[in-house]
């Protein structure tokens, strides 16, 4: 199975962009409720951010799961997090988008797929679209993975 793992922000356009390029079988979304009735307007749309991931997430096949958090505590994205992992079986190949989200969401996000990156094949992407409407959505893992490793040897 295909899982993505992904945090939402004021905007779900990483969101969207990854699902129509990874098309997973699922996809865990650490968000708030806020974030999930969020409307972005600045950014050109008229419905809440979750009924945008789920329009696209049907269009792929994807079941999504808001996984919640208080966005504001560590721990309680770590918990989702690990709530998330713990949902993982081995076989199973795993794409973790670490663009999108709370600050919080982000750091803790993008480090678990660091780490979970020396034992387990996963693949870690950033995700956006540019003012010009340019789409990018890159696999940053091996990129990620050395530069970790420059900073284990660094201390």
């Amino acid at each position: 199975m295909k899982i993505l793992i992904q945090g939402l922000g004021e905007v779900p356009i990483p969101i969207e962009l990854a699902l129509k390029k990874e098309k997973p079988d699922v996809t865990y979304i650490l968000c708030n409720k806020y974030q999930m009735k969020n409307v972005a307007k600045s950014a050109g749309y008229k419905k809440s951010s979750s009924a945008v991931i789920e329009e696209v997430a049907k269009k792929t096949g994807t079941k999504v799961v808001f996984q919640l958090c208080d966005i504001f505590s560590l721990q309680s994205v770590s918990d989702a997090i690990g709530q998330v992992i713990k949902q993982v079986k081995p076989n199973d190949e795993v794409v973790i988008n670490y663009t999108g989200g709370a600050a919080s969401v982000k750091l803790l996000l993008g480090a678990t797929a660091v780490v979970l990156s020396r034992f387990l094949s996963i693949k870690i992407i950033y995700a956006l679209r540019l003012d010009d409407g340019k789409e990018v959505v890159r696999d940053q893992t091996e990129e990620l993975q050395e530069i970790f490793k420059q900073l284990y040897e660094f201390f």
